[in-house]
């Protein structure tokens, strides 16, 4: 593909952009110390990570429901703002005619065993990102982004200044401050973004694609040469499946593979982008990794599994032998709600909060890594996905 060479300048909007908005100094209406937002379709649920408690949704305004797994959540460092990508749009039907009639359809009949006809896929719907105003609690207007397909990755550059949201196979650069969209960056067909990780030392993402990571460079805004990693993405359609240590060394990749198409965890070299032996969770059964983080003390990586509802955690010190995984507790399943009803995401909060996974279905679950033990399970809105962790602003 030559993408090295071929990839375009996300230009009009610096990626790497250093003026930081202006701060806040209005009160903040925000649950006091970390908090974690977690994404559904159409709203956020700010949860307290201290107390573990839920705080009213934030809706986003939307119209439609986005496929699930289809938005993720980024915050600034700061705390002031969190963004979501997502869809947002339906697909428009005949109009009535007067009297709230449909009229008939102009083309010829079609024969009664014959299919409908099947609107074009995307047709009114709008990739956008919708910032949120953290210290007012409230969705901002959506920002329209280029692309067609999945929105699965969204993240923040240091700063503050600027978002980089994945939209289908291409990376698109948003001015925070302006709402100004830049020239977005194509991975090439083929290559559906399913997640970013940002470098915490250097100018770089890692975007996941099925079967490989791109490093992109967000200094000149080109991508590198695909890192093969012979991984599927989940099948939960929600994958969060990499994670880079803190110090920047180590890339995570989780998905199926191997010739038995096993849950498998890959490391990769982020200098070189040399790929390093897998380890995997064959003896425990089949395994489809959906998320992955790594431990404030880099020492371990928790693996959430969709296929078991299993948390996996894998030690450093002994990678190529996982321990046994930790079965999630059983949910309650409403018939008001829709979801995956597997895990989809796994984040770390600051301190001794803990880890907390979005269960996929309108739960997050709390887990203790040390102890291996979970707390109460917390009611969030409906088909979450994707959760991001800030400071109170």
């Amino acid at each position: 593909m030559g993408l090295a060479a071929a990839a375009a300048m996300l230009a009009g909007c610096s990626a790497f952009a250093t003026p930081r908005p202006a701060p806040a100094h209005d009160p903040s209406l925000a649950p006091p110390g970390p908090v974690g937002y977690v994404v559904c379709s159409n709203a956020v649920t700010p949860v307290e990570l201290s107390t573990r408690t839920a705080e009213a949704d934030i809706p986003l305004g939307l119209a439609g429901a986005p496929a699930l797994g289809n938005f993720a959540i980024a915050a600034s460092a700061d705390g002031r703002w969190a963004y979501v990508v997502t869809s947002n749009g339906v697909v428009p039907g005949p109009k009535p005619a007067a009297g709230g009639v449909v009229p008939p359809a102009t083309a010829p009949a079609t024969p009664a065993t014959a299919s409908p006809p099947v609107p074009p896929p995307g047709v009114g719907v709008q990739n956008v990102v919708v910032p949120i105003d953290l210290v007012s609690q409230t969705a901002q207007r959506p920002i329209e982004i280029p692309g067609q397909g999945g929105t699965h990755a969204i993240v923040v550059l240091p700063g503050g200044r600027t978002v980089l949201a994945a939209s289908g196979s291409t990376i698109v650069p948003i001015d925070a401050v302006s709402r100004r969209v830049g020239k977005p960056l194509d991975l090439g067909p083929g290559h559906t973004i399913f997640g970013m990780a940002l470098d915490p030392g250097r100018p770089m993402i890692y975007a996941l694609v099925t079967g490989g990571v791109f490093p992109v460079d967000t200094a000149n805004g080109t991508a590198g040469v695909e890192i093969p990693s012979g991984l599927s993405v989940s099948s939960v359609y929600s994958p969060h499946g990499i994670a880079i240590t803190g110090d920047g060394a180590t890339l995570y990749v989780v998905g199926q593979g191997g010739t038995d198409f096993g849950g498998r965890v890959l490391p990769i070299v982020a200098s070189s982008g040399a790929a390093q032996p897998t380890t995997g969770f064959d003896r425990f059964g089949i395994a489809d990794p959906a998320a992955v983080a790594v431990t404030p003390d880099g020492s371990s990586l928790l693996v959430v599994d969709s296929a078991n509802n299993w948390v996996n955690p894998v030690p450093l010190a002994t990678f190529s032998d996982p321990p046994p995984p930790v079965r999630l507790p059983q949910q309650a399943a409403a018939a008001s709600t829709s979801g995956t009803q597997h895990p989809t995401d796994i984040v770390l909060g600051p301190g001794r909060t803990g880890a907390f996974i979005v269960v996929g279905f309108d739960a997050v679950q709390p887990y203790d890594p040390g102890l291996q033990t979970f707390g109460r399970a917390i009611p969030v809105c409906s088909g979450a996905a994707s959760m991001a962790v800030a400071p109170a602003p």
